[in-house]
């Protein structure tokens, strides 16, 4: 009864409710279930990576509460260790950079767990859990690449074209006296000048690095941090680059309406309502469902 309730656990992902059990009754974790398995190695299959840690934890340091043969267990059947297991452990859906990169981070976590000599280990079929891994992970990796190509070549067209339309003139005529622009000296032109070579800046790099992705060879461990890396910086890149754009753009507005005048608040107030309403609402609202795009992914990409 309690191994059956352990691969409920384990197999419906209630970490905390396995977690508690094996604290309580560590020996529960070597008993094996119908079909040979321990609670190791159905957590594995089932890609429950806190009963993982919390079993790894558990059977590691001076004195383990588990036993370590756990970790070594190899199938008789099969001739699979744990880290076959992990690497036949393809998702079908979320295709994307982020869950290759997530499912080389995993592999590499029960790689460390295993012992050095069981890790280039051959089960029945004659393969390495590496071998496994590149082949199970084949449709993956296909989906992987096609998705960032296009994005790719989407993005770099998309930013020469924003490059381009945004090169409109420096606001005002030229003093006859200095040769400088007639305002120079106001702070909506220092922010303006600033603005558009920052915006310019980050467009040519998110240009660069997208180009970059579109022509990438998109090998299986450039996912676990270049490529990753490259598309987080090149959307971080177009981002920026947009934002310094909409900057430059509002302030050049500005001093074609107002020139030296100084403006009302009653002027400036929709002014600026209409610059900032809409992005704001689109960002919290992004924020809110859970988009990747910020700094817990940064986070991730790093670990």
């Amino acid at each position: 009864m309690e191994r059956a309730t352990l691969d409920l656990g384990c197999t419906n992902g209630h970490s905390e409710y396995v977690s508690t059990i094996l604290q309580v009754c560590p020996e529960a974790a070597t008993y094996l279930d119908t079909r040979g398995r321990s609670v190791l190695q159905v957590a594995i299959e089932h890609g429950n990576r806190e009963i993982v840690r919390t079993i790894r934890e558990m059977s590691r340091g001076k004195n383990p509460v588990l036993p370590s043969w756990l970790l070594s267990r190899v199938d008789k059947g099969t001739g699979r260790t744990i880290l076959h297991l992990a690497s036949a452990n393809a998702p079908e859906h979320n295709q994307d950079a982020l869950q290759m990169q997530d499912q080389l981070r995993w592999f590499e976590t029960v790689r460390d767990m295993v012992p050095k000599e069981l890790v280039y280990s051959r089960n029945a079929q004659e393969m390495t859990a590496e071998e496994m891994f590149t082949e199970s992970h084949q449709a993956m990796l296909r989906s992987c690449k096609g998705q960032l190509m296009e994005t790719g070549r989407t993005c770099s067209g998309l930013v020469a074209a924003v490059v381009f339309a945004s090169s409109f003139s420096i606001p005002g005529d030229k003093d006859p006296a200095t040769g400088n622009p007639i305002y120079f000296g106001r702070a909506a032109f220092k922010v303006f000048s600033h603005a558009y070579v920052i915006g310019l800046s980050c467009a040519a790099t998110s240009l660069v690095l997208f180009l970059s992705l579109a022509m990438s060879p998109y090998k299986e461990q450039q996912f676990r941090r270049i490529i990753p890396t490259k598309y987080f910086f090149a959307r971080s890149s177009f981002a920026l680059a947009m934002l310094s754009f909409l900057v430059a753009f509002t302030c050049n507005i500005y001093l074609q309406l107002y020139g030296w005048q100084k403006a009302k608040s009653k002027d400036l107030i929709p002014f600026v309502l209409e610059l900032t309403v809409f992005p704001v609402i689109c960002f919290l609202v992004l924020f809110f469902r859970g988009s990747d795009f910020g700094l817990s992914f940064l986070l991730r990409l790093w670990r």
